[in-house]
C-alpha cells in the first residue's frame, strides 16, 4: 500500500513529477527493507535525541526555580546566576537572541520565558516521533498518544503563568511528574518499535527516480 504526501517547495505540477509515498516494510525486498528499516528508526531515534535534549534542558531549570523558591540553594545568588545563564544561552539560540547582559529584574521574566519556550519546543520535537508511527499495532499508537498527551499536560502546566511567582509547588510537581513520564514513554516506544519492528510499518519517504526505480530521501 502507498500512502501519498505532498512534497514541500513543488507546485502541484511539479508534485505530479516528485511525488513522495510511503510504503510497509513488510512489501518491500529484503535489501530494501533494511534500508527503509535504518533510514525509520534513524529518524524516530533523532526525534527522541532532540526531544530528550529539550527535556533535561527543561527539567535543569525546574530544579534551579525549585531550589531557589524552597531556599534549598545556600547561595541564592549562585541560584539565580545559573538560571540567568542558563537563560542566556537558550535565548542566543532563538531568532533574534543576541544579548549578552541583561539586567537582574529581567532574569526573571525572561526564565518564565525561557520554561514556556521549551515546552513548545518540545511539543514541536515529538511531533515527528509521534507521526511517524503510520501502520504500527494499537499498543504503540496509544503509547505515542500518551507521550503526546505528557508533554500537551507538560506546556498547560506552565501556560498560564504570568510570572515565576505563578510557577507554585504544586505546578513544579505537575511538570516534574509530566515531564518525567514522558521521556520514559518515549524510551519505551523507540526501543519497543527497533527491537520489535512490525511489517505493517509505513516507511519512507520514497521518490520515484529516472536512474533509479525508487530512491528513498
Amino acid at each position: 500500500a502507498k500512502l501519498a504526501t505532498a512534497v514541500e517547495g513543488f507546485e502541484p505540477e511539479q508534485q505530479k513529477q516528485q511525488q513522495s509515498y510511503f510504503v510497509r516494510l513488510g512489501s518491500l525486498s529484503t535489501k530494501l527493507q533494511h534500508r527503509a528499516l535504518q533510514h525509520s528508526l534513524g529518524k524516530l531515534q533523532s526525534a527522541r535525541h532532540s526531544s530528550q535534549d529539550l527535556l533535561a534542558q527543561l527539567q535543569s531549570a525546574l530544579d534551579l526555580v525549585e531550589h531557589l523558591k524552597q531556599g534549598m540553594d545556600q547561595r541564592l545568588q549562585g541560584g539565580q546566576e545559573k538560571l540567568q545563564q542558563m537563560w542566556l544561552e537558550w535565548s542566543k539560540k532563538q531568532p533574534g537572541g543576541d544579548k549578552d547582559q541583561v539586567p537582574p529584574e529581567a532574569v526573571e521574566s525572561g526564565t518564565l520565558a525561557m520554561l514556556q519556550g521549551l515546552t513548545q519546543q518540545l511539543q514541536s520535537s515529538c511531533q515527528p516521533l509521534v507521526s511517524s508511527l503510520q501502520g504500527l499495532p494499537a499498543g504503540i499508537q496509544d503509547t505515542a498518544g500518551q507521550v503526546r498527551h505528557n508533554v500537551e499536560e507538560l506546556r498547560a502546566a506552565l501556560a498560564s503563568a504570568t510570572s515565576l511567582q505563578d510557577v507554585t509547588g504544586s505546578v513544579l510537581a505537575r511538570a516534574r511528574a509530566h515531564a518525567a513520564k514522558a521521556r520514559q514513554l518515549m524510551d519505551e516506544l523507540v526501543e519497543h518499535v527497533a527491537s520489535n519492528t512490525p511489517l505493517t510499518w509505513l516507511v519512507g519517504p520514497f521518490a520515484p527516480s529516472s536512474q533509479r526505480p525508487v530512491e528513498m530521501k
